[in-house]
């Protein structure tokens, strides 16, 4: 118990979303932060825990929930008889009054207004980012390799987080209503574009009908087209890592939008950014695409410079992570990327150069300490080299 106690308490001073250690029966053991304590009714613990074992969940495979209104709840085995619940949190801000109508059924009524308080604070998290915490906490407490592939994902679109009896009402609707989902195949035909890296195909794709509506999360219309495109950008998000996009780049990129979305305010402004979005997403994956004949050592050379592109790095550090000679590693890589190894990381800082440039008001100083320049003239210097024009033009240029 020592040894969980201490990882929950690491856990939360790293990112302080609420924790709650329960039995098998739903009773509470212990939270954090400790406030959290005696909040939740012991009716919602057990409803999670059904679906954690109804869906065959252990500690190696924890559970993530998507609840409708736009949260994320995650579920995993702390031990024989107890279990970890964590969250509630949210890809973006809730008014207080949304916080009160959701939560309220889960919470003991004398502590609802500091629950709302907890949650008000608790930070932004997007699917990518609970999901990667889910795996970690799930790693920490089995000592096991755990990744986002061995988490159960479930969608509660189609159900109240409190029980099963809005459901039967939410399927009549449906049926009553002439506008059915969208076809799943227009899904898979955007994505296999974006992960192809064709803007050609997915411009063709995004041009097609749908073939139907997303189903209702939200009676707000905005809202409603908010929680649609924070599905849409992890979809997204899937396909490019499916078309070679790092991690790392797909998932910051996801975020990004994720943060843009619940700034807008107009419908007709979100509709703008989900084409944009979609086509952000095709051209980061065609301009990393890597050629399919591409050795084992040499994508773990590839794989290694893109987590590494922020520090000092050189030859010898990627030949031994690598396991070959430096000579070896040299000749093989320029023969099947067609640059050398510096070539290649300049072009790489370049991208991630182009990327803050594009997204985020990263001033020229900032960026060339994060990638690791000498100077700010040295990174304008290489940029200019590389691309025609100064970070300055080209931040200008492309803000239109």
């Amino acid at each position: 118990m020592e040894d969980l106690t201490a990882v929950c308490q690491r856990f939360h001073t790293v990112l302080p979303i609420p924790l709650t250690l329960v039995t098998s029966a739903g009773e509470q053991v212990q939270t954090w932060p400790e406030t959290y304590r005696n909040m939740v009714v012991p009716s919602y613990n057990s409803y999670l825990l059904d679906d954690f074992k109804k869906y065959r969940c252990d500690a190696r495979h924890p559970l993530v929930s998507y609840v409708p209104q736009g949260y994320f709840v995650g579920v995993t085995q702390a031990g024989s008889d107890s279990f970890l619940i964590v969250g509630l949190v949210s890809p973006f801000h809730h008014s207080e009054k949304e916080l009160i109508e959701f939560i309220g059924p889960a919470i003991v009524p004398n502590y609802l207004q500091h629950a709302v308080s907890l949650l008000t604070a608790a930070p932004i998290v997007s699917l990518s980012q609970f999901k990667s915490y889910m795996s970690l906490l799930a790693e920490s407490l089995t000592h096991e390799s755990v990744t986002e592939d061995d988490l159960i994902y479930l969608d509660r679109s189609g159900r109240d987080l409190y029980g099963n009896e809005k459901l039967a009402g939410a399927r009549f609707q449906q049926r009553e209503t002439p506008d059915p989902h969208a076809a799943t195949n227009y899904e898979n035909g955007v994505c296999d574009a974006v992960s192809l890296g064709r803007t050609d195909l997915l411009i063709q794709r995004l041009s097609a009908s749908p073939g139907g509506s997303i189903g209702m999360m939200s009676p707000n219309p905005l809202r409603q087209q908010q929680y649609s495109l924070i599905s849409f950008a992890t979809l997204l998000s899937r396909a490019a890592i499916r078309g070679g996009l790092s991690d790392e780049t797909a998932f910051l990129l996801s975020d990004l939008y994720c943060q843009r979305i619940d700034s807008l305010t107009r419908i007709s402004d979100l509709e703008k950014l989900a084409v944009g979005m979609a086509m952000d997403f095709c051209e980061q994956v065609a301009r990393n695409h890597m050629p399919k004949d591409v050795s084992q050592v040499v994508r773990k050379a590839l794989n290694y410079i893109s987590i590494h592109l922020h520090e000092p790095f050189g030859m010898e550090e990627l030949s031994e992570h690598c396991h070959l000679c430096r000579r070896s590693l040299t000749i093989r890589f320029q023969k099947e990327m067609g640059m050398t190894v510096s070539e290649y990381v300049q072009k790489e800082k370049t991208q991630e150069a182009k990327f803050l440039l594009h997204h985020t008001s990263t001033s020229l100083s900032e960026i060339a300490t994060y990638l690791n320049y000498s100077s700010q003239s040295y990174f304008t210097q290489q940029f200019k080299k590389s691309t025609g024009e100064t970070p300055e033009q080209y931040r200008k240029r492309i803000a239109g």
